[in-house]
């Protein structure tokens, strides 16, 4: 991915707005609410002020290194090879993750919109759309991502709007029965699904290094609250049993709106807005999966890596999405400890060795 290549920070901030809301619109509420019941609207923004901390250590680290994404910053902090097998590692995270999300893709479609369609259909179409996309590379994503924008906020402010009629705001009480613990519980799993850390393979093309933070942070923020007002509305027209015993509770949550027999059924909209979302944070995982392998192997480029890759992503995502009972096992056990490793721990290590260096750095040139 040549640096010649920038994006403005608009561009940059709707991307970081749909890494962020991605798959998180359907999946992340129904989780929330099995851990935090009433008091999910409270996690989903303690989920969002860690989302934005971890941004900010995404950022701390860029301005160490600027002009470096994240693969070079481990190699300039750890050295060439540690900072290969660290990239090696992220490698195999992206890959479960990427692989994860196109099953889930699979899985959705198959179940509550085109149920006699093979998954693996489903998965080779769209693959062959992310294909395309990453042979256009990442500023037809971005000025895509332009087009779509507007259209998605004004989906999103439809739904929001014809949902309003049916709050009962009783739903949500009491307010913290059980203490801070599950509310605090639910906000730190969940904020393990929105991966800040990405955008740190892209942050090095804003244009202008200034806004960086900006787009990086605003994104997040309006992403966080799209994410903060759908948990809040599926509590509130759904109720808690049935927000927290549904898979995709903001689909079943879609499928209630009708005003005065003329609007209704618009679950379409809904499934619009994912898919706008989903392509913009799957495109930009595969995207940083091969420039991790173009930095590890040091190669030219990687235009040749395209369909293998793809290839590799749906043989995964059939071995890695076993079912929706296993994977939303693991999502809610085991996977954001797991990310945990990736987004907060290894990042935050990093960070701390290179203020060392630049310490002793400077210790050194002042003697």
């Amino acid at each position: 991915m040549s640096k010649s290549m920038k994006l403005s920070s608009v561009q940059f901030f709707i991307l970081t707005f749909g890494l962020a809301t991605g798959t998180s619109i359907l999946d992340l509420p129904g989780s929330i609410a099995l851990v935090a019941r009433e008091d999910a609207w409270i996690a989903a923004l303690i989920s969002l002020l860690i989302n934005l901390l971890m941004a900010g250590l995404c950022l701390a680290l860029s301005r160490m290194y600027p002009g470096q994404n994240l693969f070079e910053i481990l190699e300039s902090v750890l050295g060439r090879w540690p900072g290969k097998a660290f990239s090696l590692i992220y490698l195999f995270y992206f890959l479960t993750l990427t692989s994860t999300l196109l099953g889930d893709m699979g899985t959705f479609i198959t179940t509550e919109v085109m149920p006699e369609t093979p998954q693996e259909a489903i998965k080779l179409i769209f693959l062959l759309v992310i294909v395309i996309g990453a042979r256009k590379g990442i500023i037809i994503l971005a000025r895509l991502g332009e087009l779509l924008f507007p259209w998605l906020l004004l989906l999103l402010m439809l739904l929001i709007l014809a949902l309003i009629p049916q709050v009962t705001w009783t739903h949500i009480l009491p307010v913290m029965e059980d203490g801070v613990g599950p509310s605090l519980s639910a906000g730190i799993q969940s904020s393990m699904f929105q991966e800040p850390i990405v955008l740190m393979g892209f942050l090095p093309l804003v244009k202008l290094p200034g806004k960086q933070a900006r787009a990086l942070l605003g994104g997040m923020t309006a992403g966080g609250l799209i994410l903060f007002v759908l948990v809040l509305l599926s509590v509130m027209v759904l109720g808690i049993e049935q927000t927290s015993n549904s898979i995709y509770p903001v689909f079943v949550l879609a499928k209630t709106i009708n005003i005065g027999n003329v609007l209704q059924r618009v679950e379409g909209i809904l499934i619009t807005i994912w898919i706008m979302t989903f392509f913009i944070k799957i495109s930009l995982l595969f995207l940083l999966l091969l420039q991790n392998l173009q930095i590890v192997f040091n190669l030219k480029r990687t235009s040749h890596l395209i369909y293998p890759l793809a290839i590799l992503l749906f043989v995964l995502a059939s071995s890695v999405y076993i079912n929706i009972v296993y994977v939303l096992d693991i999502a809610q056990n085991v996977w954001w400890k797991f990310a945990a490793i990736h987004l907060v721990f290894i990042p935050l290590v990093v960070y701390l060795i290179a203020l060392i260096r630049h310490k002793l750095g400077a210790s050194a040139a002042k003697s």
